[in-house]
């Protein structure tokens, strides 16, 4: 069994070796994850995403930030950068989109109640970004769900940290489950 949750190991999300930053075997694993499926310590990765041209002048377009270090080649060749990165919610936002896309909030969230963030590198165009969320807290509540806390972490294709930061979610509880607790 996974965690002392009773959803055997095989169905949860499995982890990346920390030193390769790849899927692991590729088990399928149970999508939704309820608030007892989730263990302090318990990590899930997410698969790569190329960061594009495309995926910059569109973010530029929805936030309204044109800002040369993002758009005008020629001028970000002379920050300390080198060139164009990608603006930094882009990255934060692919990084959301990547939690989603592990599966283990299908049909179980009810919430995402906060986020924290720290870029500490920059993202280029081309460059491959991929999720490690870490399950640091976890709060019981009272009726439909529970807080599950994660640190979210980025990192590129080079496994340098790109940004990191918290997620502070409100998780279903599995009322099944809970029935057959309370029964016992």
């Amino acid at each position: 069994m996974g965690c002392g949750s009773g959803v055997p190991e095989r169905y949860l999300p499995q982890p990346m070796s920390d030193a390769s930053h790849r899927p692991d075997s590729g088990e399928p694993f149970r999508k939704g994850l309820w608030f007892e499926d989730f263990e302090v310590g318990q990590v899930i990765w997410s698969h790569g995403r190329t960061v594009t041209e495309a995926d910059i002048v569109a973010f530029a377009g929805l936030s309204g930030d044109y800002t040369g270090l993002h758009t005008d080649e020629e001028r970000a060749k002379r920050t300390p950068f080198r060139g164009r990165i990608a603006h930094g919610m882009l990255v934060w936002s692919i990084a959301s989109g990547l939690g989603a896309q592990t599966g283990v909030f299908d049909g179980t969230i009810d919430a995402l109640a906060g986020m924290e963030m720290h870029f500490a590198a920059p993202v280029y165009p081309g460059d491959t970004i991929r999720l490690r969320m870490e399950v640091t807290a976890k709060t019981e509540k009272s009726g439909r769900s529970g807080r599950v806390i994660f640190k979210a972490s980025v990192f590129n294709q080079k496994d340098v940290l790109v940004v990191d930061g918290e997620w502070r979610t409100l998780v279903r509880h599995d009322r099944s489950r809970r029935a057959q607790e309370a029964e016992a």
